[in-house]
């Protein structure tokens, strides 16, 4: 799939991904030390977004910030939440709350896709980035989206991948099926050490509409501090979803 992508359009969403996460006026070389680009062209790609009108140049300081043309590109987007940002909200508060990094994931395609990020504040912590992708058949914000599905509908996503997978790799529908069943019943998925090695992710549903894109959050962190935590952010996750729902 990364093949796939043009490298100007990727770095055009990666600039904006970068202000999402730094939250601050930046100027050309934050931008290009943080992605190891050469700085001329980064000056020229940033320029160019000035000229579009996403980007605002502030001469004094030199430093870059997205404009009001940025924040406004979603707001056709039926998800109310998302733009009035009470997801983000949330998503602080757990961060605040457990130390642990903070994902938003939906679905893009086969995969789980963190359309948003906040990193973990603990001295020994999980790092991700916006726009990972993660097996949707086995990790743990996969396997959450997977149980707003039907078992008919699973069992197609199954046969797909399988089709595609080297013998070892396919994935028992069977298995896939009796774990979703348990996450439905719990309310939340636990993947351990399933990704990334030593890791572990505990994921729920947030509420969302019929008609509107299934998203989970996680908490990810180390597995032995995640594990000896898990009732803990468990709960913290319910009372953050349960007063957004109060919210709503």
């Amino acid at each position: 799939m990364e093949n796939a992508v043009v490298k100007s359009a990727a770095r055009v969403i990666q600039v904006f991904e970068f202000f999402d996460a730094v939250r601050r006026e930046s100027t050309v070389a934050d931008i290009a030390d943080h992605f190891g680009w050469p700085h001329s062209s980064t000056s020229v790609l940033v320029r160019s977004l000035v000229t579009l009108g996403y980007l605002h140049y502030e001469p004094k300081h030199r430093t870059y910030t997205p404009s009001l043309r940025v924040a406004l590109l979603g707001d056709w987007i039926p998800n109310s939440m998302l733009i009035h940002g009470k997801v983000t909200e949330l998503m602080e508060r757990l961060n605040m709350e457990t130390g642990e990094t903070i994902v938003l994931a939906a679905q893009n395609g086969l995969h789980s896709q963190y359309l948003r990020v906040i990193q973990g504040t603990n001295t020994l912590r999980m790092h991700l980035q916006i726009g990972t992708l993660r097996p949707l058949l086995y990790s743990g914000t996969g396997r959450m989206l997977l149980t707003r599905m039907t078992d008919a509908a699973i069992t197609k996503l199954v046969q797909k991948y399988n089709l595609a997978a080297e013998e070892g790799a396919r994935v028992d529908i069977a298995g896939l099926l009796t774990q979703i069943g348990e996450d439905r019943e719990r309310g939340y998925a636990v993947s351990m050490n399933q990704v990334t090695p030593h890791a572990t992710l505990i994921a729920m549903l947030l509420p969302t509409e019929p008609n509107e894109r299934p998203l989970t959050i996680g908490v990810a962190g180390l597995t032995d501090r995640l594990i000896a935590n898990e009732q803990n952010y468990v709960r913290a996750m319910q009372e953050q979803i349960a007063g957004l729902l109060a919210t709503s």
